[in-house]
């Protein structure tokens, strides 16, 4: 399930559509959610790239369908799913985007079948023609937060911290880090989660995550937005116009003093290439000195950025007159690039939170 509607009733249609034949789905984090993440039917965790599970179910399937998803061809690949392998449908408008000067459509898919319509038209058709029921009978799993009772606090940790916070508001996640650990997601409804910008573009984060929440306003919902340090210094200045419009939201700054993922892209260059690993921070690190982002929030663009508790209990909680950070420690060597996987896991995995106690505002 790709770019697919955010209408309640389609969500729940296609619920049942895979229900009726017992069909694995697959979500990522690029776009919004799709599917339930803790329906019994969902295959693995969604990502931005496929998760274990999520490849394997892929490529044992007899028949793969899919719904306006980004980059069919390599998530195929991903899979290590064969042209010619299994049978594959591709429900998608897309080509009325592409251009073949521009070559914008990348990877061409093998398919063996390309329906042009929107995937919800088409999912309302199957229903229809198969009488499937209006909505979806089975139960989702339940998530269980539970963050680390003590020591450096993780993007997991973070995670989990954050879902205790807000559950029971409706939170609407309108963005999440790189780091984001798939697992950890847990969406039920289409506004749970808003999804990414599509072009790994650093700096887009804040404007979104005040665009988004403009669009949720008066409609209780809670809008979150938890960013890289990198993503919200480019574009913190788009919180004043939230603060100045009076448009509530929270955005979480998961601050590991660097653009990460650059880093473990100059680790991979220095391997490939010979030269010094202890290097890849270079032109990357956000430290020397350390950026008060919690300064900012004093300085007209927000407020209430407290440090988390030994607990790891969030900050969230304890707005007020004392603003505090919470900032990750940046990875330092270990295991970087043993892939795709790999890739996403060293993101996550070398990623540590550590408090640091700023001055009072005064």
């Amino acid at each position: 399930m790709g770019r697919v509607s955010r209408d309640g009733r389609d969500w729940e249609r296609r619920v049942a559509l895979a229900e009726r034949f017992g069909a694995r789905v697959v979500t990522d984090i690029k776009v919004a959610a799709a599917f339930p993440t803790r329906h019994p039917l969902h295959a693995g965790a969604p990502g931005y790239f496929l998760s274990p599970e999520a490849g394997k179910v892929i490529a044992d399937a007899d028949l793969v369908v899919s719904f306006d998803w980004v980059d069919l061809a390599g998530t195929l690949d991903q899979a290590g799913l064969k042209p010619g392998a299994t049978r594959v449908v591709n429900v998608t408008l897309e080509p009325f985007l592409q251009n073949g000067w521009s070559l914008d459509h990348q990877a061409m898919p093998a398919t063996d079948f390309t329906l042009l319509a929107r995937p919800d038209d088409v999912v309302n058709a199957l229903c229809d023609i198969g009488h499937v029921a209006e909505q979806g009978e089975q139960a989702l799993l339940v998530a269980d937060p539970k963050p680390r009772a003590k020591g450096e606090i993780s993007v997991d940790s973070l995670a989990d911290a954050l879902a205790l916070a807000v559950r029971g508001h409706e939170p609407s996640y309108l963005r999440l880090t790189l780091s984001w650990n798939g697992e950890k997601c847990d969406f039920a409804t289409p506004l749970d989660y808003l999804g990414y910008d599509g072009g790994a573009g650093i700096g887009s984060g804040p404007g979104m995550a005040v665009g988004s929440a403009l669009a949720l306003r008066g409609q209780g919902r809670l809008p979150v937005a938890v960013l890289g340090d990198g993503d919200f210094l480019m574009g913190c200045t788009a919180l004043w116009t939230a603060v100045h419009h009076e448009v509530p939201l929270l955005i979480v700054v998961a601050n590991n003093r660097s653009y990460f993922n650059d880093e473990i892209h100059q680790e991979r260059v220095a391997r490939d290439r010979g030269r010094p690993v202890e290097n890849k921070h270079v032109g990357q690190a956000i430290d020397e000195p350390d950026i008060d982002i919690a300064a900012m929030a004093r300085a007209g663009l927000g407020r209430g950025i407290c440090r988390g508790d030994r607990r790891g209990r969030p900050w969230i909680r304890r707005g007020g007159r004392r603003p505090r950070a919470s900032r990750l420690q940046r990875g330092n060597g270990g295991r970087n690039d043993p892939g795709i996987s790999g890739y996403a896991h060293a993101l996550r995995d070398q990623s540590r939170f550590r408090n640091v106690h700023l001055p009072d505002p005064d």
